[in-house]
């Protein structure tokens, strides 16, 4: 009975540790920080996901103190060899950790492997869009609003990024081009309180937006 289960989680030690050890030093000096935090033990297991995506989970003690806003990249087309056979094995940087990678083939298996990181490239993060929202909001700052968190929610397709809770399943959130919508509940309604985001929070800001005046309507 106990074969019905298939493990999809693994701990961050011996030789798992051991492969993100020697992995990590073989990479250039701009991503040492990753054998810091390997070291330090913030990387605690990994996870698979789908379609060959690992991800990694972290000791919540260390994370957050080790997150560096902003610092998202891929590291792409390293390659590992292992008993005459080659795979390309991908890794995903996120505000400064990784937070998981790609390969075909589980870690968990290698007994004896190389890597070749000679055409290994930083590339763009897999979180594009989400660095595109963070960069409308940056600088700004309002004691009523929530411009950190940035949570996604998709409506008819198009996605919006909250910036304030109004509670009952209603918000006020940003799309792509920083625009400002109240998504109201019910009934449903999606109506743009301010062509940017810069001058709303402003609004906010000084008082001459009140939220009490998105339910007037």
């Amino acid at each position: 009975m106990f074969g019905l289960f298939k493990k999809t989680s693994w701990r961050i030690d011996n030789e798992v540790k051991q492969f993100f050890r020697t992995l990590f030093s073989e990479l250039p000096s701009e991503f040492q920080f990753l054998q810091e935090h390997l070291e330090k033990g913030v990387y605690r297991r990994y996870s698979i996901n789908k379609n060959n995506n690992y991800y990694i989970s972290f000791d919540p003690d260390q994370s957050d103190k080790s997150m560096v806003k902003c610092k998202n990249f891929q590291i792409e087309n390293i390659q590992v060899i292992s008993e005459g056979q080659q795979w390309q094995l991908d890794l995903t940087i996120y505000q400064g950790l990784l937070v998981g990678f790609d390969t075909s083939k589980n870690i968990k298996e290698l007994r004896k492997y190389e890597f070749d990181t000679s055409g290994a490239m930083k590339t763009r993060s897999k979180f594009a869009a989400e660095d595109k929202i963070e960069r409308l909001v940056k600088g700004l700052d309002a004691d009523k609003l929530d411009l950190q968190d940035l949570s996604e929610i998709e409506l008819e397709g198009k996605s919006y990024y909250q910036i304030k809770d109004l509670d009952d399943g209603n918000y006020i959130a940003i799309d792509g081009k920083g625009q400002v919508f109240a998504l109201i509940h019910d009934p449903f309604e999606i109506r743009l309180l301010n062509k940017s985001v810069k001058d709303f929070v402003a609004a906010v800001n000084s008082g001459t937006f009140r939220f009490e005046e998105i339910f007037q309507h």
